[in-house]
């Protein structure tokens, strides 16, 4: 009987869009967010390999769309995992920054759907959305 080999696991980072820091859950040692460091993130975990980099969404991160179209052109292999919202853009204009990014970074989009959330920050984003409704998609779900 022949072994088959292991399929192939890839790696993702984190992008620290919201800022970053030496320890979780504190801000000592904390460093705030800026271009010249994401780079130099998105610019690491290229060379060292990693599949893509997560782009997180939410009220204290920079905006996950530009922040991979500021970082798409600098990189050769790395993928750009998306951070999305549905119920804060339209379904189609979605699609069209998706397919734009995807043809600029030569196929390197990836699209990390988030259906929930926190409901104060959801408020805040205008989703008034109970979590059974928010992972429906249907607004009647209570």
């Amino acid at each position: 009987m022949t072994q088959q080999a292991p399929d192939k696991i890839n790696v993702f980072w984190f992008l620290p869009t919201h800022g970053d820091g030496r320890y979780l859950g504190t801000t000592e040692g904390g460093r705030p967010v800026d271009l010249p460091y994401l780079q130099q993130v998105a610019l690491a975990a290229d060379s060292l390999g990693y599949y893509g980099v997560l782009i997180p969404t939410g009220k204290s991160c920079e905006d996950s769309w530009l922040v991979a179209s500021a970082l798409a052109p600098l990189t050769r292999r790395l993928r750009y995992l998306v951070a999305v919202r549905p119920g804060l853009q339209p379904p189609t204009l979605a699609a069209r920054m998706a397919a734009t990014l995807d043809r600029l970074s030569e196929g390197r989009l990836l699209i990390n759907v988030v259906t929930g959330g926190d409901p104060v920050e959801n408020k805040g984003d205008g989703i008034f959305l109970s979590h059974s409704g928010a992972l429906s998609g249907d607004p009647r779900i209570s």
